[in-house]
């Protein structure tokens, strides 16, 4: 007999569906969560699909539930779950099914209504967008509509989601609007949300790296950080500072060792005693000390290669998997660094 694949979720589809009505608030907010998730299970799947209810008897069932939880549940939270759910199973009823009132409350739960429908806005375009055909386009087109105007809205939470989801969506398509968003917002959460935007874009333009440079001298640690990562993208040494602060800090250590190791010889030249130290260190733990011979290997190559290759002796498997990792990854440096040279360097 064939083993059965153990759900991971903490309700079954058929008990959502059961639960989607109850009049038990916490019954029902259980199953509104899991309910889209469940059903994908059933499908085999974990990603977003378009028009997933199409796949299987129950699809018309969880479509529906779903739609009379925006429409006619007393529990805002669970309106709110539910938009999500209806953007994981690629449903454009999602767009219309949202009121507009979601947009101009002031309740203190309104944020979350707005935070998920960024969220269901965002997988369902994630679903219509690999999708041919005029409905899954258009829908995809709706989306990124939604997620551009919710890049300037009042409420900071929908600039929050529409920043992530729109860089999730569009990538580089995106890099304008997000560079504009950032030069004229002033909450640093947000202003971190969409500086990492901007570093998933590979690389960010001239301008852009323009707009980031300054924010490395941000006040708040994490945005300042975040800034200096997008800017490793583009090779941007302006990066350098900021990236060497960080390595004091151990929640950010490997990132920052892992952009040194990027910039390469455009790495500030403070960097390399202190990269020098954590790679030497019998006190440094083996995968961060594995981190820090990467990054020197791109500094001072024969050092770091030499620890490279004592760690790939090391007792523990992972440390040595992590150096295999590393000298992969010094070979995709090594051929990009390549490809951009001027071919008479």
């Amino acid at each position: 007999m064939k083993d059965v694949p153990r759900s991971l979720l903490p309700i079954t589809l058929d008990a959502a569906l059961r639960d989607a009505e109850v009049l038990d608030v916490k019954a029902r907010t259980l199953a509104i969560t899991h309910l889209a998730a469940a059903y994908l299970e059933r499908l085999g799947r974990t990603e977003p699909l378009w028009q997933a209810h199409t796949e299987h008897e129950l699809g018309p069932a969880v479509l529906a539930a779903l739609l009379r939880a925006i429409e006619r549940d007393p529990a805002t939270p669970i309106q709110a779950l539910a938009a999500a759910g209806l953007g994981q199973i690629g449903a454009p009823e999602l767009l219309g099914a949202v009121p507009d009132e979601w947009f101009t409350r002031t309740d203190p739960d309104a944020a979350y209504l707005r935070e998920c429908a960024a969220i269901g806005w965002t997988l369902l375009g994630g679903a219509a967008r690999p999708v041919s055909g005029d409905m899954s386009q258009n829908t995809y087109d709706a989306v990124v509509a939604r997620l551009r105007v919710g890049l300037s809205a009042d409420q900071p939470e929908l600039r929050y989601q529409c920043a992530t989801g729109l860089a999730e969506l569009e990538g580089a398509a995106a890099e304008d609007a997000l560079a504009h968003a950032l030069a004229r917002e002033t909450i640093p959460t947000i202003r971190g949300a969409l500086v990492s935007a901007l570093g998933e874009i590979d690389p960010p333009s001239p301008h852009t790296c323009d707009v980031l440079a300054p924010l490395c001298d941000e006040p708040h640690t994490p945005t300042a950080f975040a800034a200096a990562l997008a800017l490793t993208v583009a090779r941007d040494p302006r990066a350098g500072k900021t990236l060497l602060a960080a390595l004091q800090r151990p929640e950010d250590r490997g990132r920052a060792l892992e952009a040194l190791a990027a910039l390469g010889p455009l790495a500030p030249p403070d960097a390399l005693p202190v990269v020098r130290r954590l790679a030497r260190s019998f006190f440094t733990p083996g995968l961060t000390r594995v981190r820090a011979a990467y990054a020197l290997a791109r500094l001072a190559p024969p050092e770091g290669e030499a620890i490279l290759e004592r760690l790939s002796n090391a007792l523990r498997s992972a440390v040595r998997e992590a150096v295999t990792d590393a000298r992969a990854g010094l070979a995709q440096l090594a051929a990009r660094d390549a490809a951009r040279s001027p071919p008479n360097a």
